[in-house]
């Protein structure tokens, strides 16, 4: 053992869902107390989740094994009595059934944990180095972005505490594959029973990792690790450094071959996708980053106003770099953009929150969805995504098709983490837009990142030739402004629009649509049973809340689009046809 830190981890009873931790810290002598901190967040997932809440059977001991005392100092905090001890032996274990992304699953079939929800750290040596020692049961293998030390498959030198924190670990006998790309090794492991095309995804994922590659034209890591779970309904990712974990549905590999008009199925399409995003992170967040976002204090919240170029920018790119793959084609790339402004349109909160208070707001707000949020905020992954691409139009327009958004992430990359391996400061990212568009962005950034403004697509599209016409249903029909669902051959409110019908009337989250004008709901969504209605038509409508009926009046409202069309403009000059090309690839689809 060379570091002053050493950490053992092992899962001997899997089937009880605790991993056991063993600490041992030397260089003590000058201490007379020692206090052990566990996280209480994990980097890449704004929430407060206190970890320390499945720490149990916690100790310590001399390098005699006598039992040193130790007091609780708060929720994550343990403070031990380390007079006249030059090293201290930590012992406790971590309840690990939580299975996210950003947590940890131990059963029977396999371990999956997060160092940094595992993992205590001595208060003011966050630098120091250490040994990791993790012990599989037998016949299970370890798979993390950590390049085991030579000789050994279960010993680990792990240059400080921001690194442990940023590895998660897979134990288990799963399959898996190997890949190269540019001489860099990678490894794509599966967990979980599914209907997955190994064959498929050895052909396609390399080709994810190339398009990013060549976007910033290096790799930046020595080995890269894809962590998969495939379970019935999940979804979800998470970025690190040398490694990514990413949650899937099990049956959700629908057509893994590129049909006739050169497209996927839309489930697997979505996978690659997240593939395509997580990895991105590898340049973009867990390198390029806001001066916010690492170093970081594990014990508090992490404020950054740029959570929107973060994952806004990333989710952009995700489907963006995919079609660049050939694996989307560019017809199927306009779909999903227009699906994204229909999906934005539905938001009221959109003219409330602006893209940089979402960003700061994320620790209380994204992460803690309720019957309101659509209401009070706005997504920094989907807006994000939008406002994302309008820039890159902007930029494109600005300089003739001569740069794009991709030149701005190149330069801050190049600026900031390959000349300094330091975060951006606030105001960095807009600077750089003015710097590589050559022009001034500030109204863009005041209308539509610290502003509330609609985003207006004609000014941005009409430049490229384009335009985006919203659709309306042509049997007209009329709303009551909800999110409803179908439970149990019932409707109920999950979600009551702002300043609609049903807000005004005085609908609440959770009442069960009983009749609307007397015709009887049941299961049937309300704006289909209204289709023969018009906006200001007044009814009644009967709801169940709390086991009684009550009955609300409401004035109708107009429903929004029923989609909105991306369409080429027939008098789009010869300039924008071929910036049109230049972002699309092709002049129309």
């Amino acid at each position: 053992m060379s570091a002053p830190i050493a950490i053992r981890i092992q899962v001997p009873q899997p089937q009880t869902h605790l991993i056991e931790v063993e600490m041992r810290v030397m260089a003590l002598s000058d201490d007379s107390e020692l206090v052990l901190r566990m996280p209480v967040w994990s980097p890449g997932s704004y929430l407060v989740r206190e970890y320390a809440r499945h720490v149990q059977r916690f100790a310590a001991f001399d390098k005699d094994g006598e039992r040193l005392r130790f007091e609780k100092l708060d929720k994550a905090s343990w403070k031990i009595d380390v007079a006249h001890v030059d090293q201290v032996r930590v012992t406790y274990q971590v309840y690990a059934h939580d299975l996210t992304v950003r947590t940890n699953h131990v059963d029977t079939s396999h371990a999956f944990f997060n160092c940094v929800a595992t993992c205590m750290y001595p208060e003011g040596r966050l630098d120091d180095a250490i040994d990791l020692h993790i012990t599989p049961p037998e016949g299970w293998e370890i798979f993390c972005g950590l390049a085991p030390a030579e000789g050994s498959k279960t010993y680990f030198e792990v240059a400080d505490f921001d690194e442990l924190f940023d590895t998660p670990v897979e134990l288990g006998p799963h399959p898996y594959f190997d890949f190269e790309v540019e001489g860099v090794p990678h490894r794509f492991v599966m967990w979980g029973v599914s209907n997955a095309d190994v064959d498929a995804l050895k052909k396609h994922v390399p080709e994810l990792v190339k398009v990013n590659a060549k976007m910033f034209g290096e790799i930046p890591y020595e080995r890269y690790v894809f962590i998969n779970h495939l379970v019935d309904g999940g979804f979800g990712g998470l970025e690190h450094r040398h490694s990514s974990v990413n949650m899937f549905d099990a049956r959700g590999f629908d057509k893994v071959a590129l049909d006739e008009d050169g497209n996927l199925g839309d489930k697997y399409g979505n996978f690659l996708r997240l593939l395509c995003h997580e990895h991105f992170h590898a340049y973009h967040v867990k390198r390029l980053r806001p001066e916010a976002l690492g170093p970081f204090d594990y014990q508090n919240e992490n404020y950054t106003h740029d959570l929107w170029a973060v994952e806004g920018v990333t989710s952009y790119y995700d489907t963006y770099n995919l079609m660049g793959t050939g694996l989307l084609s560019p017809a199927a790339y306009i779909e999903l953009l227009e699906k994204r402004v229909l999906e934005l349109s539905q938001y009221p909160g959109r003219l409330l929150h602006s893209l940089e208070m979402a960003s700061f707001d994320a620790w209380i707000k994204f992460y803690r969805p309720d019957e309101n949020t659509r209401n009070s905020t706005v997504s920094y992954y989907l807006k994000g995504e939008l406002v994302s691409w309008v820039l890159d139009l902007w930029i494109r327009t600005k300089t003739g098709g001569e740069r794009a958004l991709a030149d701005v992430l190149r330069k801050l990359y190049r600026e900031h983490y390959k000349a300094r391996d330091e975060g951006y400061p606030r105001g960095a990212f807009e600077a750089a837009v003015g710097e590589i568009s050559g022009a001034d962005p500030t109204e863009f950034f005041d209308r539509y990142i610290r502003g509330t403004h609609e985003i207006a697509w004609e000014e941005f599209l009409a430049p490229v030739g384009l335009r985006l016409k919203p659709v309306h249903d042509e049997r007209g029909g009329a709303s009551i402004k909800a999110v409803t669902r179908a439970e149990d051959d019932r409707r109920v409110v999950r979600e009551v629009l702002g300043g609609g019908p049903g807000e005004q009337a005085g609908l609440c989250a959770g009442d069960v649509l009983v009749a609307i004008d007397r015709w009887e709901v049941a299961e049937r969504d309300p704006d289909e049973l209204l289709i023969d209605y018009e906006e200001g038509d007044v009814v009644d409508v009967h709801v169940l809340r709390r086991g009684r009926l009550h009955t609300l009046t409401m004035t109708l409202a107009k429903p929004g689009p029923k989609f909105y069309k991306l369409e080429v403009r027939a008098d789009a000059s010869q300039k924008a046809r071929e910036l049109r090309k230049g972002w699309l690839g092709v002049e129309t689809w």
